[in-house]
């Protein structure tokens, strides 16, 4: 009996006070260690995903060289040719990667704005059809968000059009521009085409104006393309949270994205190569008091980003 009733007695223990609070503790260092591991897994993830988007942009812009035998324009300035102002759309033009949209699986959106029919990009609130249809310019295409990006999909630094994270390069891109595969002659794998620009409305001090998907605003032309003013991840000093205001320095090109350390950048032959922020810059090329052009005379021996940046400076390119 009494060795039955010892057993009974040791059977009912439960735990003290103390162990429960070690069993806690263990608890919440595996949790403490597991969430971050998670977060990493997931944003490894989201990095792919943006990856791939470039990497798809760069096999439309291939299709697109294929078929016209140049790279589509960063965008169309009918000219006289067109009465902008007449049309209601006074200093906004189609982009380039308005007319890769039938190569991005996006053909029915091109056929409903239909860009080649019209003056120019019409305001981001028109109505297709009109009328009765949507604001589809504000619309987002998840090609051209990065995962890892929380800014809103309707970009309001840029006159509230469906937000873009991949601008052009201007030397690839820009107005009424004709570049051939045979025009970069510093080589395709040594040349950027698209960069990453997050959208970060706040704080400030940490802003990114990001970009749009269909073509210019009539407010700036940071709308679709990129520079190398300044070093990727540069904040921009704008004061306003709906506008581009107060950048004197044209931070709006840059080149940012919320991958630590870095952004994406595809290059002129279709890779998609990740840059880190600290790359070797010219800082000739920055100013704080109005743009500075962009200029080959930018990319000395050793600038590793303004040697990216142009077609033919001649520089060596080094490790980046």
């Amino acid at each position: 009996m009494r060795n039955s009733t010892s057993a009974g007695r040791m059977l009912m223990r439960g735990f003290t006070l103390i162990e429960l609070l070690v069993v806690i503790a263990i608890i919440a260092i595996l949790i403490a260690l597991l969430l971050p591991a998670v977060q990493q897994a997931r944003e490894a993830a989201r990095r792919t995903q943006c990856k791939n988007n470039l990497k798809q942009l760069g096999l439309a812009m291939h299709n697109y060289h294929d078929t016209a035998n140049t790279f589509p324009p960063g965008v169309i300035d009918p000219g006289a040719s067109c009465d902008l102002a007449a049309a209601g759309s006074a200093g906004r033009f189609w982009g380039g990667h308005t007319f890769l949209l039938p190569m991005i699986e996006q053909a029915p959106l091109y056929n409903l704005i239909a860009p080649g029919t019209g003056c120019g990009m019409p305001a981001a609130t028109t109505l297709f059809p009109a009328t009765t249809g949507q604001a589809v310019l504000q619309s987002p295409i998840a090609s051209f968000r990065c995962p890892s990006d929380a800014g809103d999909d309707i970009n309001h630094f840029h006159q509230s059009f469906a937000t873009s994270n991949y601008p052009v390069s201007e030397v690839i891109g820009n107005v009424n521009t004709r570049v051939r595969i045979r025009d970069i002659l510093d080589g395709t794998s040594n040349t950027f085409m698209h960069s990453e620009r997050a959208l970060r409305r706040e704080p400030v001090g940490k802003r990114q104006t990001g970009a749009i998907i269909f073509g210019r605003t009539s407010a700036t032309d940071a709308a679709w393309k990129f520079r190398v003013n300044w070093p990727i991840n540069f904040p921009n000093p704008t004061t306003a949270n709906n506008g581009h205001g107060g950048d004197a320095g044209c931070v709006r090109h840059n080149m940012s994205s919320n991958h630590t350390g870095g952004a994406h950048f595809l290059m002129s032959d279709g890779a998609v190569r990740f840059v880190s922020e600290n790359i070797a810059t010219n800082p000739a090329a920055q100013s704080t008091t109005g743009c500075v052009a962009m200029n080959v005379n930018l990319a000395g021996s050793g600038f590793t980003m303004q040697n990216l940046f142009f077609l033919n400076d001649g520089q060596p390119v080094g490790e980046f």
